[in-house]
């Protein structure tokens, strides 16, 4: 069976982020009793999360192509030659790292406008 190089680099990318999302659904229920500061701490780390995803896409071109995920678990019958990996797998990867920016980013505007609404609301926490 063969397996496309980008269903793996979405494989890749998506565990990672899926990780981080952990992280931060865990912090946000950790202020659940005050949901504008819950929303607002979401927003600002998958902020964050999108501005790692930017930079580790800007930078996927230069990373070496024998250490990134995507090539441990790329089967080794099914990986490019040398002379043509750098450039795949890197310009994979951005395309990748990218996309998942971009839904962080709107998942993060989506949070802070949450936060936002819940604040102006008068919306405040049940002691």
């Amino acid at each position: 069976m063969i397996v496309s190089i980008e269903k793996i680099a979405e494989f890749s990318v998506a565990r990672a982020c899926g990780f981080a999302a952990l992280a931060i659904f865990t912090l946000m229920i950790g202020f659940a009793w005050h949901p504008a500061v819950s929303f607002q701490t979401g927003g600002i780390l998958t902020l964050l999360t999108c501005a790692i995803l930017l930079l580790k896409g800007v930078n996927a071109r230069r990373k070496p192509y024998k250490t990134t995920e995507l090539w441990i678990i790329l089967p080794k019958d099914q990986r490019p030659i040398p002379e043509i990996a750098q450039q795949l797998i890197g310009n994979v990867l951005r395309d990748v790292y990218l996309r998942f920016a971009l839904h962080a980013a709107g998942l993060s505007a989506l949070m802070l406008v949450s936060a936002l609404s819940l604040s102006l609301l008068g919306v405040t926490p049940k002691y």
